[in-house]
């Protein structure tokens, strides 16, 4: 089934629904900045970037969680077939705790605890990117050698797509932070630095999704008929 699926079709419905959310994200802001109304009916939070459980949180908690089932899949896919299949699998998990940390914000957690202990401040206001930063580059090390296994086409599309995401995640996050301790949250300018965070993330998950179609059709072991 899901070989019979066009990714770049399904890629292109994906960037519309982002659009979507992008534009009651940004009306709300206007709304907010522009004419003093941060709720209108319910509507201004239900599709801001910056707030959790609502719209945006919920596609991209599912994006995340789509993106492991096809992790899956392809795991289990090259199992059947008898090759390397572990690693697949280990992705698979990750981004199922990347999908609960979307929805019960476990990261936002962090901050207090390990600002306090580290003392940081600055690009650092938001404290838990260290330890997830940190989180990543093990993961790299990790799976390096799987990394430069995969085929040439996978290989650039699982990278562009991951820089894409953590450039938004980490490194806008970097900013906002920075930004918040001087001129707070309260601001336009703050809005539009998290606003092209979660851009940048539901973005780089999509094309991370249509990267993993691509791979399951043209490179994964194929189900008998």
């Amino acid at each position: 089934m899901l070989e019979r699926i066009n990714p770049r079709k399904f890629l292109t419905y994906n960037l519309i629904l982002i659009a979507i959310l992008l534009a009651g994200n940004i009306t709300g802001i206007i709304f907010k900045f522009g004419f003093n109304h941060d709720y209108v009916y319910g509507l201004v939070p239900l599709f801001n970037f910056d707030t959790e459980t609502n719209i945006p949180t919920i596609y991209s908690a599912c994006a995340l969680l789509f993106s492991s089932f096809l992790l899956f899949t392809i795991g289990h896919k090259n199992k059947l077939a008898s090759t390397p299949y572990v690693a697949w699998l280990a992705l698979a998990l990750i981004f199922v705790f990347l999908a609960i940390d979307e929805t019960f914000i476990i990261h936002e957690n962090l901050i207090v605890p390990v600002r306090e202990s580290l003392g940081t401040s600055g690009l650092f206001f938001y404290a838990w990117v260290i330890p997830y930063g940190i989180g990543l580059l093990f993961f790299l090390l990790i799976f390096s050698k799987f990394l430069i296994t995969l085929p040439k086409k996978s290989l650039i599309y699982f990278v562009a797509s991951g820089a894409v995401f953590v450039t938004g995640a980490i490194g806008f996050e970097l900013i906002g932070g920075q930004h918040a301790e001087i001129h707070g949250r309260e601001n336009v300018a703050y809005a539009m630095i998290t606003t092209t965070e979660e851009l940048l993330e539901m973005v780089g998950i999509a094309f991370f999704i249509y990267s993993l179609f691509h791979h399951i059709q043209h490179y994964a072991p194929q189900s008998e008929k």
